[in-house]
């Protein structure tokens, strides 16, 4: 049968990631250290690393975005009505 997958958790993931941004440690460093494969944490360095927190304040803004353009169709599709 194949090998089982492990599962990490939201704060093993986190910790790892800025571990290595503040020792300043190459993710292959990691990778050999934790014996996880790069894929895995190339994805958490982007979901959890120092950069990802523009993308997630990007994804806040756009989301603000659309609930206005919502409630702006909503009121335009009330107008169309009468």
């Amino acid at each position: 049968m194949g090998k089982q997958r492990e599962s990490y958790d939201y704060e093993f993931k986190r910790k790892t990631v800025k571990h290595m941004e503040t020792a300043n440690k190459k993710p292959i460093e990691i990778t050999r250290e934790l014996n996880i494969p790069k894929s895995t944490l190339s994805r958490w360095i982007k979901q959890y690393g120092s950069s990802a927190v523009e993308s997630q304040t990007q994804v806040f803004v756009d989301y603000e975005r659309f609930k206005k353009l919502e409630q702006l169709n909503i009121e335009l599709l009330k107008e169309n009505e009468i």
